[in-house]
């Protein structure tokens, strides 16, 4: 993972090209809120669907400023319209945590959302672990979701909460992301406890404006299965 710079800054470092907030923003969107996905497992589908106000949390803006104040619709509005930014982040940071403690573990928790939510279309795209997080039985957690996704890549361990939503059964919103390293002591330590955990036969995405479905992903398994039917036709 990234060092801070000898200032003890993160989100100024000048060895490197670093993404603004906005980039962030407008690539995680392409991701999240122009597809529809559909996450198939033996037993139940989950259909994820978000909106650009669910973007800020999962950036990690909630721990900036006053509760909530760089959240949801204001949140986006704020990234889009560029009244925060990469500067502004750790100055609120540096405002609102008084040791010097504190502001390095929030800065590395914000970094570590920022840096990786460009790998959540890898994430959909190959195999990932869903668990059942029954959000009420982890109340000191920093998911507070109804499932879990989990996918290793290389030495990341990606995680990415997923909450019922109101507007129906069986659709879901992202709600949580947190990145964690192989190095990391409690780097399984979101997961590790769970009891249910599902395998993930495929992933279908859909675009929301053309309703082209394309299946992204599909376990070996699955694909054992289809070709068996296949055979069995023939």
């Amino acid at each position: 993972m990234p060092e801070p710079n000898r200032s003890g800054s993160f989100f100024l470092r000048k060895d490197e090209k670093m993404r603004t907030l906005l980039q962030i923003f407008r690539g995680t969107k392409e991701v999240l809120c122009e597809y529809d996905y559909y996450i198939h497992t033996q037993k139940r589908i989950l259909h994820l669907t978000n909106s650009e106000i669910k973007i800020p949390h999962l950036m990690g803006m909630q721990y900036l400023g006053k509760p909530n104040q760089f959240t949801g619709d204001f949140g986006a509005y704020a990234i889009k319209k560029q009244r925060i930014t990469m500067e502004s982040v750790e100055k609120l940071v540096r405002k609102y945590y008084k040791t010097e403690e504190k502001q390095r573990r929030m800065l590395e928790m914000i970094h570590r959302k920022l840096d990786n939510l460009g790998e959540l279309g890898e994430m959909f795209s190959s195999y990932s672990k869903l668990y059942l997080y029954e959000k009420g039985k982890n109340k000191e957690s920093e998911f507070q979701s109804d499932y879990l996704l989990v996918h290793e890549t290389g030495k990341k361990i990606l995680h990415l909460g997923l909450v019922r939503s109101e507007r129906g059964k069986g659709i879901y919103h992202c709600n949580s992301f947190m990145t964690t390293y192989q190095n990391d002591r409690d780097r399984d330590s979101f997961f590790r406890d769970l009891p249910y955990r599902y395998e993930i036969t495929r992933i279908v995405r859909e675009n929301k404006e053309t309703k082209h479905k394309e299946v992204i992903y599909q376990s070996k398994e699955a694909e054992q299965s289809e070709l068996a039917g296949i055979e069995k036709m023939l």
